[in-house]
């Protein structure tokens, strides 16, 4: 009868020599740092964490006061319509939050340049907007005339609102105001005021710590330790582990 050495068999459940519960150990401790290293590093993120707002929520917060109660001066305005702008370029906005930030920021801007130039601006975001929801279904030869007319609408729109609102025609702001405008203004009740100051906290605050305020090799230091760190991390735990295992073949005698 064929006897079965069990001494180089390794299961990794039910190991039946000493050799495959030093495999299997060695597994765990591996499987353990490299858990560890995961998910310890963002639980001490989120214990160390602290809200900190953007500097345009400070000056948002600064300006709005005055801008509701119709004391402001133009520079107060020009800066509450530059922060509106830096949460409208924001991707991840709630459909319900981005209404009530374009009626704001329509409101902001006609209320600045005047009603000569509030007509005219209008009338290029309502063409704007038509023009917009006919790309949709457009051919491929009016697709590229519809682009060309799209262009020329927020050029004119730019032209008349940058200079009055402040917004820097050089800068990103300057390509997403044209699309923030309603084509009528509308005047913000106290529950939109309410709503907007709750906005402009929620998209203007992020948690901070010196995790992640702190630079390494010119990183943030969260950035490197999840993007760089964690992969030469496995690199090594693999490398180790083909170490060790020689090791343990050796002192167990065990040979593949």
């Amino acid at each position: 009868m064929h006897e079965t050495n069990n001494s180089y068999s390794f299961s990794l459940f039910k190991p039946l020599s000493q050799y495959g519960r030093s495999n299997r150990n060695l597994i765990i401790i591996l499987i353990s740092v490299w858990f560890v290293a995961i998910f310890g590093f963002q639980l001490l993120l989120l214990i160390l964490q602290e809200p900190t707002p953007e500097k345009a929520l400070l000056t948002y917060q600064a300006v709005s006061g005055k801008v509701k109660s119709g004391t402001s001066e133009l520079g107060d305005k020009q800066q509450f319509i530059n922060t509106l702008m830096m949460v409208s370029g924001k991707s991840l906005i709630k459909p319900d939050d981005r209404i009530i930030l374009h009626k704001a920021i329509s409101w902001a801007v006609y209320d600045i340049i005047g009603e000569e130039q509030e007509a005219k601006v209008a009338g290029y975001v309502a063409q704007l907007n038509e023009t917009r929801a006919r790309l949709a279904t457009a051919g491929d030869t009016e697709y590229a005339g519809l682009q060309a007319q799209l262009t020329e609408l927020k050029a004119n729109i730019n032209l008349l609102a940058n200079e009055p609102t402040g917004v820097d025609p050089m800068n990103l702001k300057a390509s997403i105001l044209p699309y923030s405008l309603n084509s009528e203004k509308q005047i913000l009740s106290d529950q939109d005021w309410k709503q907007l100051d709750r906005m402009m906290s929620f998209y203007l605050t992020h948690n901070q710590s010196v995790l992640t305020n702190t630079t390494f090799l010119g990183f943030p230091f969260h950035y490197f330790y999840t993007s760089e760190f964690l992969l030469f991390l496995f690199v090594g735990i693999c490398l180790f582990y083909s170490y060790r295992i020689t090791q343990l073949q050796k002192k167990y005698s065990v040979q593949e």
